[in-house]
């Protein structure tokens, strides 16, 4: 019901969105052909196959819907973090900044690679710390607490061990035979991989990276377990659709697990879920959203558009009990 409403009212939607954008700058070429400002918004505005689920269906939302209906969302948390005297000031904002750089040395250069500015990063930083101290509100973590939980959950902090392999994959109990004499020969494994795998890793001598142990199948994590770097573990069968595969691997390295220290990065974390858990336990931010849409003055000056989200927006209250 919803899609049709949406596909009734899009020529009403079509005034909206354009109005700062300008239509003539190059967003991307292809082949070079330029793709300009005009063609990439509307089509990003009006794309099909986008929406969201409502209940147990999906239903199908211009972008610019979306967009629209997010920005209410979003106005809607700051003010009520506003009213509950918990909204983030220029200070919280740039420590949270600051610790998020930390995590990701390169957070800023890519924001700002993608065309958006700092000033931009701010504000949405800020609109995720409503969303935390909304949630959290009430509740708080000490650092014995903090201490504890790392203590008696060490294996949540525990990186496990890695081990880096080749791998030569074959269909053929004759090229189980032809890599094994080559193997025995002194051929490297390497070139063995690349004249005999089936493996999408062949090209580059059975390159097969450095995995947990844990991503493998207990019959082969024992028996990559039980053999020392530099060695090859026996053949093993894994099935692909109607037919068997043979794989042996080269272990190159072993990395032992290993837990990470309680630093300040882990302490702000741990922190963080401790009090996101807390929050849910307290407090219903859900339900106050559901509320605060249910009380929010909102005017649209597209009588279709207007039309849409009165639509939605009784769908969306249905929904959530409202």
């Amino acid at each position: 019901m919803i899609r049709k409403i949406l596909l009734s009212a899009l020529v009403g939607l079509a005034s909206i969105g354009m109005g700062q954008v300008d239509p003539d700058r190059t967003v991307a070429t292809i082949n070079g052909t330029p793709i300009k400002g005009a063609e990439y918004y509307r089509r990003m505005e009006f794309l099909p196959g986008v929406g969201k689920l409502m209940g147990k269906s999906f239903a199908e939302f211009p972008p610019g819907f979306l967009t629209l209906d997010r920005l209410f969302t979003e106005k809607l948390v700051t003010q009520l973090a506003k009213a509950r005297g918990v909204y983030p000031s220029d200070l919280e904002v740039a420590a949270e900044l600051k610790a998020r750089i930390q995590d990701d040395p390169n957070l800023l250069t890519n924001w700002k690679a993608s065309g958006q500015t700092e000033a931009e990063l701010n504000e949405q930083i800020r609109y995720e710390l409503s969303q935390f101290k909304l949630a959290t509100f009430g509740v708080t973590i000490t650092d014995q607490e903090v201490t504890k939980f790392y203590n008696e959950h060490p294996t949540m902090y525990t990186t496990p061990k890695q081990v880096k392999l080749r791998v030569v994959v074959v269909d053929d109990p004759n090229e189980k035979k032809a890599v094994e004499g080559e193997l025995s020969a002194g051929k490297p494994f390497a070139d063995v991989a690349k004249a005999h795998s089936i493996d999408v890793g062949r090209e580059r001598g059975g390159e097969f990276g450095t995995v947990p142990v844990t991503v493998f199948s207990d019959q082969m994590s024992k028996a990559i377990g039980e053999t020392k770097i530099g060695q090859t573990t026996p053949w093993l069968q894994t099935k692909s659709g109607e037919s068997t595969n043979y794989v042996k691997f080269l272990i190159e390295d072993v990395i032992p697990e290993k837990l990470s220290p309680l630093n300040d990065h882990l302490k702000r974390a741990i922190r963080r879920q401790l009090l996101t858990d807390k929050g849910k336990a307290k407090n219903n931010l859900e339900q106050e959203m559901v509320e605060m849409r249910k009380k929010a003055k909102i005017e649209i000056s597209d009588p279709a558009f207007a039309d849409v989200y009165k639509k939605y927006s009784d769908e969306y209250l249905k929904e959530k009990g409202g």
